[in-house]
């Protein structure tokens, strides 16, 4: 009897272990299932990189690769009107730099308002994307109202539509490999939120269909600001300024989300992506009073390696500030079920 009762309580023992190992076994993977942001691959931005311009505000860049050279639009105007110098002033400039994080040197004014269209009154919110043969400048006039102008060459002559092609603002442009265009941006309504809403287009210069009959397309009726948007691992993947604060708990810091089907939309992380503090490759920190407009630079895997904000400090104008980003590639709550792309060095 005793050998038996000695056996027995080595066997509970050995269950109570295994049972033990189990319970670990299966809460290792719960960590890992954290949601891996784009915060986790920042670097120290570079000191003296991005844009700058004496006497002028720079806001708003985005950047496309042609050739050996980058290629920046982005808006720009008297530093003397102030912020708000926008609603009146802001035009589309190019700047150049042979590394992407710069230092970029302007080129030229690009596009100016017009005073008989209807973008009489400012060209703000530039995007530059590419679409088959063509260079396709998106921006907008007044809120809730995006154009674009086409050419063949990033340095022009460019063609200007006589109309809206939407009725939303911040545009952020995907164009997928068939041509196809899908468009995330914010719509104010009446009662003064800033829903996230998308619009589709079998083409560039095709008519845009709004998504969901324009409902916000970000869960718990989170608002944003000032998306930008990229293709990696099948999913759509936005970054924004979250507005209010109702998805970070940090007005206006870096939101990121991600949607398989353009509709149906997930926050990766409730910790912000980035705040108005931004840490240099110098060892040294700058904290700015408003950080917006983010762009995110991906290569051809879908790898973001750069991110440009708009930084304004609390004194002198503002200036767009690029951040390193060690390759960041997005997962989707499971990534070790996700297959990441070979990748030799970040370029």
């Amino acid at each position: 009897m005793k050998a038996h009762s000695g056996i027995a309580a080595v066997l509970l023992l050995l269950i109570t272990a295994l049972s033990s190992v189990a319970a670990d076994t299966t809460n290792t993977p719960a960590a890992k299932l954290e949601k891996r942001s784009l915060k986790d691959c920042l670097l120290p931005a570079v000191k003296n990189g991005g844009f700058r311009m004496d006497g002028q505000i720079i806001w708003c860049s985005s950047v496309i690769n042609v050739g050996d050279t980058y290629q920046m639009f982005a808006s720009r105007w008297p530093a003397k009107y102030g912020l708000g110098g926008w609603t009146k002033y802001s035009e589309c400039v190019r700047a150049t730099s042979t590394n992407l994080f710069g230092p970029y040197a302007f080129q030229e004014i690009v596009l100016q308002k017009r005073t008989d269209n209807w973008d009489n009154t400012r060209i703000h919110n530039v995007k530059i994307v590419r679409a088959g043969g063509k260079f396709v400048l998106y921006y907008i006039d007044s809120s809730n109202e995006t154009g674009f102008a086409d050419a063949d060459s990033v340095t022009g002559p460019w063609t200007r539509r006589d109309k809206i092609a939407m009725r939303v603002s911040n545009p952020a442009i995907l164009v997928k490999p068939d041509a196809s265009v899908y468009v995330f941006g914010r719509l104010r309504d009446k009662s003064g939120v800033n829903r996230g809403i998308a619009f589709t287009a079998p083409a560039y210069d095709a008519p845009y269909a709004v998504v969901a009959n324009g409902d916000n397309l970000l869960p718990n009726d989170c608002e944003l600001e000032d998306p930008t948007i990229w293709w990696a691992n099948g999913q759509y993947n936005i970054l924004l300024n979250d507005w209010k604060g109702k998805a970070t708990g940090t007005g206006k810091a870096g939101a990121q989300y991600f949607s398989t089907d353009g509709i149906h939309y997930t926050l990766m992380r409730r910790e912000p992506v980035f705040t108005k503090t931004v840490v240099y490759d110098d060892g040294t920190s700058e904290t700015f009073s408003r950080r917006e407009r983010p762009f995110v630079y991906t290569n051809e895997r879908g790898e973001v390696i750069a991110l440009f904000t708009a930084c304004l400090p609390p004194i002198g104008p503002a200036r767009v500030v690029v951040q390193p980003v060690d390759r960041y590639y997005p997962g989707n709550g499971r990534e070790e079920n996700t297959v990441r792309p070979q990748t030799e060095s970040r370029k």
